[in-house]
């Protein structure tokens, strides 16, 4: 009953959204777009985050049209990052939003690989900080969206993901608790889900959106008949909102809103459960420092740009996490905020490097340089 109630409730929000949307439509362009040029960017970077300390990796974006594409076709991207860090972590990760002429169908998915020593505190909203234990586990995540638009901007279709985690294993506490066997999903194995999704997205540009609306909603189901070792459902929904508040030139200042849902039900490992903290949702806290089976989230972030290809940015989010729902009590709201800088690596689509500062509760802090925006 009660995840019946849940999924009436985000049911209503989409619709609320879809009619903000068709009430302003616009008319786009069907005429081939000739313009349009290719452009591939790829550098090596140091990077640094708290989770990570100092990275050393190289990123490349492939941006491009496919042919005889209108101008109604936003540019799709394919992304390669990969890195090495002094915690001994390693990620390869390659993402792609690919969008066919007049955007009638949109394939977006993820491969990665990585291994990732990573601190973990337990699940809950109040862990201490005395519950700090070392983590190391290695994994391949495969994630693969196919969507048919059914109207503007606005696709449905299925999605796919397969992750298998291995060599898990965590070090005690300081004080010798704390053992294995007490993390949820501590033996490995894998996860093998399909899901339904639904997708509203007006961004003008998809990696750095200065307009409109982007809303995801995605319902993953993990069976055992799928050949999934563990049996949860994850339900997560997305909501974003950009102004352009800019008078004098397109993208000078905006002013972006995100916020997020995530639950999860049934037999769920610890990194498939809600997760806060990181480089893009409550920076300023350790991804995972908090974990439980649901989040609310929400941020606020002011994007300016200076001069040249600079620009800066202040921001405020903040988050709870849960075991059930009625568990929700604003008063134990995490807070975190912060600001930083800009780089523009491609202007005409506003592609950038980022170094983002972020503070949160107990004293917590993470300095965040890395490539696009956090939303």
């Amino acid at each position: 009953m009660r995840n019946t109630q849940i999924l009436i409730l985000l049911t209503s929000v989409l619709l609320f959204f879809n009619q903000q949307v068709f009430a302003q439509g616009d008319d786009l362009s069907s005429e081939i777009d000739t313009l349009y040029k290719r452009k591939f960017t790829g550098f090596p970077y140091p990077a640094y985050a708290q989770e990570t300390s100092w990275e050393f990796g190289v990123v490349s974006v492939f941006q491009f049209k496919p042919g005889k594409a209108s101008f109604a076709t936003r540019p799709s991207n394919a992304t390669f990052i990969g890195f090495y860090t002094l915690e001994n972590q390693m990620r390869l990760k390659l993402e792609h939003t690919i969008f066919t002429n007049n955007e009638d169908w949109l394939l977006e998915g993820t491969w990665e690989y990585a291994k990732y020593p990573e601190k973990y505190y337990g699940i809950g909203n109040d862990t201490p900080s005395s519950n700090e234990q070392l983590m190391d586990w290695s994994k391949f995540d495969f994630r693969q969206q196919l969507l048919r638009k059914i109207k503007e901007n606005m696709f449905v279709g299925l999605q796919y993901r397969y992750a298998n985690f291995w060599d898990i294993s965590v070090a005690p506490r300081e004080d010798g608790t704390g053992t294995l066997e007490e993390i949820p999903g501590y033996e490995g194995g894998v996860n093998s889900g399909l899901g339904l999704v639904y997708k509203w997205d007006t961004r003008d540009i998809v990696l750095v959106p200065s307009t409109g609306y982007f809303i995801e909603f995605r319902a993953a189901f993990y069976p055992t008949w799928l050949g999934s070792d563990y049996k949860f459902t994850s339900i997560k929904l997305d909501m974003r909102k950009y102004y352009d508040l800019g008078r004098e030139k397109e993208a000078k200042t905006v002013l972006a809103f995100q916020g997020i849902v995530n639950q999860t039900y049934g037999d769920t490992p610890f990194r498939e459960i809600s997760l806060m903290g990181g480089l893009n949702m409550m920076r300023g806290i350790y991804e995972g420092r908090y974990r439980d089976n649901h989040m609310v989230a929400a941020q606020a972030e002011i994007r300016q740009h200076l001069f040249w290809r600079l620009g800066m940015t202040a921001f405020i989010s903040t988050a709870e996490v849960m075991n059930e729902w009625n568990d929700f009590d604003v008063r134990k709201l995490k807070v975190a905020g912060g600001a930083g800088f800009r780089l523009t690596i491609n202007k005409e689509d506003r592609a950038t490097l980022r170094a983002d500062y972020g503070v949160g509760p107990d004293g917590s802090s993470g300095l965040y340089l890395t490539f696009g925006e956090a939303f």
